[in-house]
Formats: C-alpha cells, structure tokens, sequence
C-alpha cells in the first residue's frame, strides 16, 4: 500500500538536500534510476529549499533498466521550524 512505501523513507531531514537524496534513494530501492538531467533541471535549477509553513513539490523523471520510465518521483517538502518534512512516492 502507498502509506507502507511512504513510511519506508526518513521523514523528517535536518537539510532540504537531505531530504532530497533520501528521495532518491527511495526510487532506486525501487529498482528506478533518477534521470540526472531532469533532476538538475527540476531539482537543482528550478526548486529553492521552502521556507517555514511552504511546501515545495518538484517532480522527476525516471529510468528504469536504462529505459524511460512513464512513471516519476515526486517529492514534496514542507519547511517547519529546524527541519524539512519529506513525503515522496511514484506514480
């Protein structure tokens, strides 16, 4: 069930970046390869860490066995007080 493969991965991260690669590393537990271009794009140009009470959302391609995948990671990062709240699956 998706509320199983979300509580696979680590909530609550110190850094945005943190939080990010544990995203990543999520979708290739699950056999997935984030596509590096789309991630420079979505995550590295295109997103800033959320400030207090934001909700960041960036979503990114994947491959899978070398081969684009339909499906995508999505990360979402709410900005608390002293850490980032991570929730991430693929769909």
């Amino acid at each position: 069930s998706l509320i199983k493969e979300v509580n696979k991965v680590e909530t609550y991260h110190n850094t945005y970046t943190s939080a990010i690669t544990a995203a990543k590393e999520y979708a290739e537990k699950q056999g997935y390869e984030v596509d590096e271009d789309s991630s420079f794009r979505n995550i590295g140009m295109g997103s800033k860490k959320p400030s207090e009470g934001k909700t960041v959302r960036v979503s990114v391609e994947l491959t899978k066995d070398g081969k684009p995948s339909k499906k995508q990671l999505h990360i979402q990062v709410y900005g608390m007080k002293s850490k980032y709240e991570l929730n991430c699956y693929i769909n």
